[in-house]
């Protein structure tokens, strides 16, 4: 059998119907409908399933399916590197049918490319796929832990295949109604390229529809960022209301001052307000400091309250309006 449309409707349709196992090599994996299919196969506890996918930042983006919930659900995973990819496109059923071809397992193939897939059942033929599979795990290591880069490079010379792919994922969830999650998916692709109006005009007007006189959402993350560096609190398009406690440390010796900024972070960071603790008594590198409370309210009055810890006691309180940063 031979496909040159509509493949993803087919993918999935094989992927339903496996009753045994799964062995999956592709290059790019981006489309989540396809990844929910293989994800599922692993509420039967019998089922294996073994996947080996490039690490760039195609792959492994914020937004992107997720590879560590499979791991999670005793999948095998793996990941191929840029110096020596992995560019093999095809997946092993049961060890009975074989599905190759040009196709990745991406937005960007399903609606952007001409493709094309094979089915093959020939036993001598899918005997070669299970040794080359084989032969191909072998020569990585199992993944237990995905650790996110988003800085990764591409292994492309442009970024244009991960933004189409990324646009293609949210106009995907907005016919699911799933305008949250576009949402979020917009928010990536500015900090890819914040030079996109119409993406920016789309982000906002999921973010204005869905907060009025009240705020349904948080319309951006918002995080601290300390001298150890920076520390998310309130996530991008999370329910309200929300709250949020963290310790910070001291983190150096002979410190006479402790600067705590809280930001808002969508596709740019922009600082809300600033705190300082001046005068500070000597302490021991990674001794609790100071302690940050947010609470964030369906009206969008952000509350911030910041404690000096270890007997001294100062406060400082602040109430922020975040209307005011609706984009």
């Amino acid at each position: 059998m031979q496909l040159f449309t509509e493949i993803q409707k087919e993918v999935i349709a094989r992927v339903e119907g496996a009753t045994d196992s799964l062995k999956i090599a592709v290059t790019w994996f981006t489309n989540h409908d396809i990844f929910d299919a293989v994800l599922k196969k692993l509420d039967n506890k019998n089922f294996e399933v073994s996947l080996i996918v490039l690490n760039d930042r195609i792959n492994n983006k914020s937004e992107g399916v997720d590879f560590q919930k499979l791991i999670g659900k005793r999948g095998n995973f793996y990941f191929s590197n840029t110096e020596n990819m992995v560019h093999h496109k095809f997946c092993i059923i049961d060890n009975q049918t074989v599905i190759t071809g040009s196709y990745n397992w991406t937005y960007y193939a399903e609606n952007r490319n001409w493709e094309n897939i094979v089915i093959l059942q020939n036993p001598d033929v899918v005997k070669g796929y299970v040794e080359e599979f084989d032969k191909v795990i072998k020569a990585h290591d199992k993944i237990e832990k995905v650790a996110q880069k988003v800085n990764l490079k591409s292994s492309l010379s442009s970024e244009e295949y991960l933004q189409t792919d990324y646009q293609f994922q949210a106009e995907s969830e907005i016919k699911k109604g799933n305008d949250l999650a576009a949402a979020k998916i917009y928010t990536e692709l500015l900090r890819i390229n914040n030079n996109l109006p119409v993406i920016a005009t789309k982000r906002a007007e999921i973010i204005k529809k869905r907060n009025g006189q009240r705020l349904d959402v948080c319309p951006f993350e918002i995080g601290l960022g300390f001298k150890t560096g920076y520390i998310k609190m309130i996530p991008a398009f999370s329910k309200l209301p929300q709250m949020a406690q963290i310790t910070g440390t001291y983190p150096k010796e002979n410190l006479k001052s402790l600067k705590i900024t809280v930001q808002k972070n969508d596709f740019r960071i922009i600082t809300l307000k600033e705190f300082s603790f001046d005068g500070l008594q000597p302490q021991t590198t990674g001794t609790p400091k100071v302690s940050v409370f947010l609470n964030l309210h369906e009206t969008g009055v952000l509350d911030i309250f910041c404690e000096e810890l270890n007997g001294y006691g100062r406060t400082k309180m602040e109430h922020l309006d975040l209307k005011q940063w609706l984009s």
